[in-house]
């Protein structure tokens, strides 16, 4: 956010709020409006379906302890928060004991930040005023700072909350008073612990009163503090607890140093003038070099010279410091603002402090003025560019920010430079070396007679490429970004076909175009760790561009000899049919009385792991010839990729193994290297979509259940001879059956046995051994609930319902619907408390915009906003699913083949279109296959599925609803 300011004194506000699950939005635009080094809340009321980043902004780090509710059996209430800046890289003190009867947490920041040589603790704690527990609360704080004293006896602690201890008086000079009316025991706590935090060091410097003249707010602190009531506090405060501006003295805040280099800025410069210069070019001359390599570089230098010339430079980091709703006169404001501020703190004029404090109060006039018109200017162009509003919704679901440190190996890392090398060191540790040619098992003849050698590339193709980017992506190592390439598509299209021509003639794909970006994103737990990052890899353009022409040439000579299982990167394939595939071959067997053991593999780092070796081979196994497969050589081996970070960027190292991430060609060159895996199944099923295999196969006794192992034994092998690790831990199995009293067979791998489970994520829907459909069920309405809470808080400052819908078609409609068609309920309680989402939603529409009668029912409000029931969706969903199926756009014979037309005996006098296949069972009956054409039967017959588009066919269905969905 701010350019940090380096106050005299660590500058902190503390505030009993008495609940924010109301005003986030308001806490968010007040934070803005100062800045604080630390904030500290207590009596937050937050659970966890409340986001950090819906709370403050980007310049924070924020740590929370929310209420128990089981624990205290109330539903909300009580919880602390500490907001810290970014630059302070605090972290949490795992080793504080709180508990649930004492809300509270505790912080560490280095010393080397505060300019001293002690690191700082800072607690905040919340006691409820319940007088039963006040003795055991105040001993489990006293021993906790009792603890970090006898462990880092050199170290300084502040302590600060709200002790509703009503009973004691303070004064100056750290001294107070017990009040009479309160027990003997009472006051001998309240006294045995203030004595012990006065003989740890800490003072408490606290003497500001309530409206009741009564303290409850307490700072116990071993560094001298100054406290007075804050004039600006972020939330409406109430008689009980005032807001404390606290400053500890003798402590100055080290300033946070960021890489700011200089860069083109390409949305302000003249894309006309540069096609000109471009076209005026002779590439010919420029281009005739003795090898590719050579020409490219020729190329860049070009491409470089030109944009000296034409893109104007800017400074600082590519993220914008302030909120992109910001305008420049409220910058100008706060620049002012800070600089006078600063000036104030250094000279103490009285008059430099009234000009502040009118600036203040003209950024916050400024600022609510400013969100207002973004509110406003958004809904009226959120159809026909919705840009601002989605990043407005997305910076409040989600941060993308990094701490100031990073932990590996017991390591701390601070510097920019070292963190991007050890997160590239981190990375490379999967690679594998190449396999020895020996290890290569040989193949005796090619698999297909059709085989692929050279690929013709044209202009006209390259131009259609170019003119087809997606302007909004960042550029690669090469600095050219999409919006370049597009935008100048006319004067580029001669030179760089002529790049493509010669690197594929030559058969070497440019050392340049081998560079790659790496972008760590964080997966789960804490953000500090290295080991909880992914690795998502960014191309460059130019280099894209080549992948896309040859993988239009090699995807149809490919895909036509990898195995049907396969659903992932494939076109006409999809998770729904991977699911509704499984599924149904799992119902039939189950509605028989059988019981299916399905066992799901995790492969370990698949992607990275790939050998080129072996690729090469089974490429050429599959028709891949001549100079095509020497460019192959070429564009895997000797890449190489390079960790950026917030605004720095590591060395270059090579990659021995894998297939790009983020490209074209790896998702493909990945199926061909898995194409020869049918031949391990001799016995049961398997399924995959990309790396997600699950091996499945009905079982009758213990001598089916070991063919079964025997198969995953022969998988394994496969494994080892394609030097691919299975990640055995994360490996499960499950038993599909109705039987009371099914067969538990230990299957392993290697001797490890599997985890066996009642309930497997597959492909994001979850599935029970029954096959009821209830945990996924249950999931997706508590997922929908956050959501539809998200929702409400996001646009509260929105009033069109266009905006709502937006944002309940994204985060809440989008959890209900999807793979809806693989576990579609059939019983009116899941129907229920599935529309129940909805009716809330609706309900809070029609509050908000006060358009229909508070006494109308659900469908006339949802037809008052254009919406249909969930359950009419669901049929809709469904009956798109059947046209993909029936009109064969789905890539997949065996489902196809599920769905067949009637073909009755005798005719009758309303004679169905599709069969629908007979079941004996709810659970049959219901079963994607089987639901599909009878529903289409019942309601849909009328519409000829095998006329028009699928669009229209499903507009026809959607007149069957009133309204029509919007």
């Amino acid at each position: 956010m701010y350019s940090y300011i380096r106050d005299r004194n660590l500058h902190l506000l503390y505030q009993n709020v008495r609940g924010l699950r109301s005003k986030c939005l308001q806490l968010y635009n007040n934070i803005l409006l100062h800045n604080y080094d630390i904030l500290l809340f207590t009596e937050t009321w937050l659970h966890k379906n409340i986001m950090d980043t819906e709370l403050c902004d980007d310049r924070y780090d924020l740590f929370r302890y929310d209420r128990d509710c089981l624990y205290s059996n109330k539903k909300t209430g009580g919880g602390v928060m500490v907001c810290t800046r970014r630059e302070l890289t605090a972290e949490l003190y795992t080793e504080w004991q709180g508990s649930p009867a004492t809300e509270s947490i505790c912080i560490r920041i280095p010393g080397r930040i505060l300019n001293s040589s002690s690191n700082l603790f800072i607690i905040v704690a919340y006691l409820p005023p319940d007088l039963n527990d006040l003795p055991t609360r105040l001993d489990c704080i006293k021993l906790n700072t009792q603890h970090i004293i006898d462990k880092f006896p050199s170290d300084n602690i502040i302590l600060i909350g709200d002790f509703n201890l009503n009973f004691i008086l303070w004064s100056d000079n750290y001294n107070y008073t017990l009040s009479n009316s309160n027990s003997r025991m009472l006051t001998d706590t309240a006294t045995s612990f203030v004595e012990h935090m006065y003989f740890f060091g800490l003072n408490q410097y606290n003497i500001n009163r309530n409206a009741d003249g009564n303290t409850l707010d307490l700072c116990f602190s071993s560094l001298p503090c100054t406290v007075l009531r804050s004039t600006q506090p972020l939330i409406k405060e109430d008689r009980y607890h005032p807001s404390l501006d606290i400053r500890v003295l003798d402590l100055h805040v080290v300033p946070f140093k960021t890489n700011k280099e200089p860069y083109f800025n390409f949305h302000k410069c003249d894309f006309s003038a540069m096609n000109n210069y471009l076209k005026l070019t002779d590439w010919n001359e420029l281009l005739t070099c003795d090898s590719v390599n050579e020409a490219v570089d020729a190329f860049y230098t070009k491409i470089q010279l030109c944009f000296s010339l034409f893109v104007p430079t800017s400074r600082g980091s590519k993220n914008k410091s302030f909120p992109f709703w910001y305008s420049r006169a409220l910058i100008k404001i706060i620049n002012e603002k800070t600089k006078l501020h600063r000036r104030w703190k250094k000279f103490g004029n009285p008059r430099d402090y009234d000009e502040f404090s009118l600036l203040r109060e003209r950024q916050h006039r400024v600022q609510k003025l400013c969100f207002s018109q973004f509110v406003d200017s958004s809904e009226k162009l959120i159809k026909v560019s919705p840009k601002y509003f989605w990043k407005y919704v997305k910076s409040k679901r989600g941060g993308s920010n990094y701490p100031q440190k990073f932990t590996f190996n017991d390591n701390t890392y601070t510097d920019g430079h070292n963190i991007c090398a050890i997160f590239n060191t981190f990375f490379k540790s999967v690679f594998i070396p190449p396999a020895a040619t020996g290890f290569i098992l040989p193949l005796d003849e090619y698999l297909c007679t059709d085989t692929l050698s050279r690929i013709t590339v044209t202009e006209d193709m390259v131009l259609k490429a170019l003119r087809s980017l997606d302007r909004s992506k960042g550029a690669g190592c090469d600095g050219i970004p999409p919006i370049f390439l597009a935008s100048c598509a006319d004067g580029l299209s001669f030179p760089i076909t002529i790049l493509f021509v010669r690197s594929l003639k030559e058969c070497v794909f440019p050392t340049v175009w081998k560079k790659a970006q790496i972008v760590p994103i964080h997966k789960k737990g804490s953000k500090s760790l290295i080991n909880n990052y992914r690795p998502v890899s960014i191309l460059n353009a130019i280099s894209k561009l080549l992948e896309l022409l040859v993988y239009e040439h090699m995807y149809p000579l490919i895909a036509r000899n990898v195995p049907q299982t396969q659903h992932g990167f494939f076109r006409g394939r999809s998770t729904v049919s991977n699911l509704a595939l499984f599924s149904n071959f799992v119902l039939c067997e189950m509605e028989n009385g059988g019981q299916i053991d399905v066992v799901y593999t995790d492969i370990e780092k698949a992607f990275d792991r790939v050998d080129h070796n072996i690729l090469l081979r089974k490429l050429e196994y599959l028709g891949i010839h001549g100079d095509l497969l020497r460019w192959v050589r070429s564009y895997l081996t000797n890449r190489s990729q390079a960790v950026v970070l917030g605004g720095y960027r590591s060395n270059f190292v090579t990659i021995s193994s894998g297939v790009p991430q983020g490209s074209h060609l790896g998702p493909l060159f990945y199926n061909a290297y898995l194409f020869d895996i049918h031949s391990v199944f001799k016995n049961a099923r398997y399924i995959l979509y990309a790396d997600d295999k699950k091996i499945y196969m009905k079982v009758a006794s213990v001598t089916e259940c070991e063919r079964l192992q025997d198969d995953l034994n022969r998988l394994i092998n496969y494994y080892n001879h394609n030097r691919i690790s299975i990640s055995i831990g994360k490996c499960q199995c499950i038993s599909f059956t109705r039987k009371r009293n099914p067969i538990i067979f230990p299957y392993h791998f290697n001797g490890t046995l599997i985890e066996r489970n009642e309930v497997v994520r597959d492909l994001g829907v979850y599935f029970d051994s029954k096959l009821t459909m209830s945990t996924h069920i249950d999931t997706i309405i508590s997922k929908a609930y956050r959501n539809l809470g998200f929702l409400i808080r996001t646009c509260r400052p929105f009033s069109d319902p266009v905006s709502f819908k937006i944002v309940y078609y994204a985060y809440v409609r989008s959890v209900l619907e999807y793979a809806s068609p693989v576990w579609c309920p059939n019983y009116n309680t899941y129907i229920n408390r599935i529309e129940s989402i909805q009716k809330k939603f609706v309900r809070h529409l029609n509050f908000v915009c006060k358009k229909a009668s508070t006494a109308a029912s659900y469908e006339n409000i949802c037809q008052t906003y254009g919406l249909i029931t969930l359950k009419e969706r669901r049929q809709v969903l469904d009956m798109g699913f059947l046209y993909d199926v029936i009109r064969s756009r789905l890539d997949c014979p065996e489902i196809v083949e599920l769905i067949s037309l009637a073909t009755p005996k005798r005719r009758t006098r309303h004679t169905p279109l599709l069969r629908v296949p007979p079941h004996n069972t709810n659970y049959g009956k219901n079963s994607v296959f089987a639901r599909l054409p009878n529903t289409y039967n019942e309601h849909f017959s009328c519409i000829d599925p095998f006329v028009g588009s699928k669009h229209s066919f499903l507009c026809h269905v959607k007149r069957h609803f009133q309204p029509s969905d919007s």
